[in-house]
């Protein structure tokens, strides 16, 4: 019995060894998941945009807008610019954009776009029908 005993105890000592180096070896998971054989890059080697392989929400931040969540759908392209800097993508559910004096309501599957002025200073938000 002791015989047994020990041998499981060898067992149970290799498995968790080896879980924990699958754990720690596997690479590294980006925040934007592409299908494979869509992405293209700019020439700094930052993604230029990709078909989604799933639903991603996006936090964008920025003095004058605030803090923004966009839920991009899966199966559709997301944009960005050169400096990795969100631009566009279709939405996989409905959300409201906030203006100076206005609540504007963009549907799901609606594209949303951000562009921001040559300086920085001004961002604007659109919304479009696809």
């Amino acid at each position: 019995m002791k015989y047994f005993n020990r041998q499981l105890i060898k067992f149970a000592s290799f498995l968790s060894v080896s879980a924990i180096n699958l754990v720690f070896s596997q690479p590294a998971i980006s925040a934007v998941s592409c299908e494979a054989g869509t992405i293209s890059r700019h020439s700094n080697g930052s993604l230029a945009y990709c078909i989604l392989a799933r639903d991603t929400k996006l936090t964008v931040s920025n003095p004058q807008i605030g803090t923004s969540i966009f839920p991009c759908k899966a199966k559709n392209y997301i944009t960005f610019a050169e400096k990795s800097e969100f631009q566009k993508c279709r939405l996989s559910q409905e959300i409201k954009i906030i203006k100076t004096n206005s609540v504007q309501t963009c549907a799901e599957d609606f594209i949303v776009s951000i562009s921001t002025s040559s300086d920085g200073k001004n961002i604007s938000i659109r919304c479009e029908r696809y």
